[in-house]
């Protein structure tokens, strides 16, 4: 063990680290604003070239892309091989990706409980073809049985939830591992109103006078986007022009076909300059089944977009109206019905946008990595348990 007066050793073990993706950004975000305080070691299959001299070191875990059930199971047998052999003074993974002694673990998605939350939802895995579900089933399987594995007193120390809603999860499914609250942030300077970047935008994809409502996210049956699809084009139905434009990779055949003639639909891919697409859209829209933060409600809110969105567990806790967000059921008759509702009033519009504008200005990068800093100072302060690794 190294001086703690010292800066500490800290081995990042994630499946990917760069600026693409929620749980991705935030182990970037940590990465650079506590490489000033902490020794990093990065275990990952994946690792910005832009943190590389922000780093101690990079091991790269070769995985395969497809499907996802082997890259797991690759991926949780050689970063346990890697981590046995270095010699750090605390472990933080994202999720249940390693069998080793692990003193932190930092919970963006609890697998059970959004098993939970699927079951739940009418519409889960409902468009999806029979080998993608039976992969789908698979993962779940194993993500289930590696929480269960990794989650115990004698394998883990500490959560970190990014949500007081995934901090609930934990406890009630994991209940002898202590946890914090440890939030995401956002960009606010990269993501917020500019006028200048919303006509250009808006010209350049041709969104004329329609109102422009916008869904980010991949992984698009989880996320909903068919029931976005279908909400707007009920709004549409009663007789404003609403357009939908989709940020991020999915299966786009499926897609248009789905949103045939009643929607103007624009895919636009995964992109790194999402936040023009904010800054000139008009609501923004995420029937999701299950997110324990949302990355992408926080960026929008700090665009000050109204939202609306499903019961999740999200950034604002259950104070949805303080964040200027509309929760309703995850039906196609209630989305419609909010997004009309947003449709049919400007000054309404406005008024949600600036509630979550104003709440947003408090979660930023630098707040989450001091909370992570302030985590690893006290666990390097309580007694050393000798562990396996």
């Amino acid at each position: 063990m190294t001086n703690h007066c010292a800066r500490p050793r800290v081995a990042l073990v994630a499946h990917a680290v760069h600026d693409n993706g929620g749980m991705e950004r935030a182990c970037a975000e940590l990465i650079r604003h506590g490489s000033d305080s902490v020794r990093f070691t990065v275990i990952s299959a994946e690792l910005d070239p832009s943190l590389v001299p922000l780093v101690d070191r990079w091991i790269r875990i070769r995985t395969p892309m497809k499907p996802a059930s082997l890259g797991f199971l690759c991926f949780f047998a050689r970063a346990s091989w890697s981590v046995h052999r270095i010699d750090v003074d605390l472990i933080h993974t994202v999720g249940a990706i390693i069998p080793n002694r692990v003193d932190i673990a930092t919970v963006q998605f609890c697998h059970r409980g959004a098993r939970q939350a699927q079951r739940a939802s009418s519409r889960a895995g409902h468009d999806a073809g029979w080998l993608r579900r039976a992969n789908s089933k698979l993962l779940q399987w194993m993500s289930i049985a590696a929480e269960t594995w990794c989650y115990r007193p004698q394998r883990l120390r500490r959560f970190a939830a990014v949500s007081s809603g995934a901090a609930g999860e934990v406890a009630h499914w994991y209940p002898t591992v202590p946890c914090d609250v440890v939030p995401n942030g956002v960009d606010v300077n990269r993501f917020r109103p500019n006028a200048h970047q919303r006509a250009r935008t808006r010209a350049e994809f041709a969104a004329g006078g329609s109102l422009v409502a916008l869904f980010v996210g991949g992984d698009w049956r989880r996320k909903g986007l068919s029931i976005a699809i279908d909400a707007v084009a009920s709004v549409r139905a009663a007789g404003h022009d609403v357009v939908l434009w989709v940020v991020g990779s999915g299966d786009v055949g499926r897609a248009l076909a789905h949103a045939g003639e009643s929607v103007p639909l624009r895919l636009l891919g995964r992109r790194t300059d999402t936040e023009r697409f904010y800054a000139a859209a008009d609501m923004f829209v995420l029937p999701s089944a299950y997110e324990t933060f949302s990355l992408v409600m926080l960026e929008a809110a700090a665009v000050a977009l109204p939202a609306v969105a499903s019961s999740f567990h999200s950034w604002f806790g259950d104070d949805h109206q303080a964040a200027g967000a509309t929760i309703v059921p995850r039906t196609v008759e209630a989305f419609a019905t909010a997004l009309t509702r947003l449709a049919a009033c400007a000054e309404l519009r406005v008024e949600l946008g600036q509630r979550g504008h104003q709440l947003a200005q408090s979660f930023t990068w630098q707040n989450a990595a001091e909370a992570n800093l302030r985590l690893y100072r006290q666990l390097l302060a309580e007694p050393h348990r000798p562990t396996t690794r």
